[in-house]
């Protein structure tokens, strides 16, 4: 299926934020010196799920560095950054990054010749993803075997979204980059999984969140129309303040609904339960350039928790609260509250990104 110039630009653009969100640097006053314990774990995830040719390979440690979790300072942020060098100053440059001694994110970048790059490539996508989830499987020692499931026989040349078992597939095919998502799903709600993904069938990052959360009551005891009508019902009196103070109340035009399931951490701990998102688009800019409310509404009880206006440009404005409801409604400062809260990574891609092509610029000269 071809998609439009458009809808590829939306879902790289999505797919940029979503890695920048989860690949932090982490906070420089807590580095310390390593052990050696990441760096062996980041060699054999390498070697069993990368899956490189090491014999044609000089390995480099670059960097070993440790440090807080970005928005969790309970937690410990370990980024390993090893270079495989070959002749002619080809190599791959390699990122591993641990959150609590648990890999949660790695990246490839090179500067590729033919001989290097094909040393990592295939024309069959998916049996690139199922080479690399049994390599994973092994290197975790978990049975994955409902992913495999899930994923075989799968033409990961098309998009597609397929539910198997407790698993959802995703495929999202924006040449030259393939992503696969697996996902386990329970009630309709999408959870905690892995995801890889190629460039021109070539391993390129690869995330696992399922160490950062405990999934609690999965629950759908609201469905999608009750909760769009617990939205509208709020919103006939929601109030909002602009930067300059002036105040807005009730009276919106509401002229279209988008609402789906998704998961939110309860009290700002690990433990993540299903939540209705629902978003009342605008027919005209309000005040502060909001063009539609945001709400979130728990699934289990039908809790409204969450109240925010979506302002042009992808802002958001301080939420006033609402005195004249007896629901306890909580703002915060971004309007997407699903899987890119997680801050599990760290480094930004984009600066490992451009660092390892300097590096391997200045190696090849």
């Amino acid at each position: 299926m071809k998609l439009s110039t458009k809808k590829t630009l939306a879902i790289l653009s999505l797919l940029a934020i979503f890695t920048i969100l989860l690949v932090q640097v982490p906070t420089a006053h807590s580095e310390v010196v390593s052990t050696s314990i990441a760096q062996n774990k980041a060699l054999t995830f390498i070697e069993d799920v990368i899956q490189p040719d090491m014999s044609k390979y000089n390995v480099t440690l670059v960097n070993d560095v440790v440090g807080q979790a970005p928005n969790q300072p309970s937690e410990t942020q370990e980024s390993v950054h090893y270079y495989l060098g070959g002749t002619n100053g080809n190599g791959l440059d390699i990122l591993c990054v641990f959150t609590n001694n648990i890999l949660t994110f790695a990246q490839l970048t090179t500067n590729s010749s033919s001989t290097f790059y094909s040393d990592l490539s295939t024309t069959n996508v998916t049996a690139e993803a199922l080479a690399a989830l049994e390599g994973y499987q092994t290197y975790t020692g978990e049975n994955l075997q409902d992913m495999t499931n899930a994923l075989t026989s799968v033409d990961a040349t098309q998009n597609l979204t397929k539910t198997s078992g407790d698993i959802q597939l995703t495929v999202q095919n924006t040449p030259p980059y393939v992503a696969i998502y697996l996902k386990s799903i329970y009630n309709g709600t999408v959870y905690t999984g892995v995801q890889f993904s190629f460039q021109n069938g070539q391993f390129y990052t690869f995330m696992d969140d399922r160490s950062l959360y405990t999934i609690g009551n999965t629950d759908v005891n609201i469905n999608e129309t009750q909760a769009v009508n617990i939205a509208q019902q709020y919103a006939q009196n929601y109030s909002y303040s602009t930067s300059n103070g002036t105040v807005v109340q009730g009276g919106f035009n509401v002229t279209r609904v988008n609402a789906g399931l998704s998961f939110y951490s309860i009290d700002n701990s690990t433990t993540i339960e299903p939540y209705w998102s629902v978003q009342l688009y605008l027919g005209q800019f309000y005040p502060g350039g909001v063009y539609a409310l945001s709400f979130g509404i728990w699934a289990g009880s039908g809790t409204l928790f969450l109240a925010q206006p979506i302002a042009l440009g992808g802002g958001s404005l301080p939420a006033a609260s609402n005195a004249s409801t007896s629901q306890q409604t909580q703002s915060h400062g971004q309007t997407g509250i699903s899987t890119l809260d997680l801050g599990i990574a760290t480094g930004t891609v984009v600066a490992i990104a451009l660092i390892s092509a300097i590096v391997v610029k200045k190696r090849s000269k």
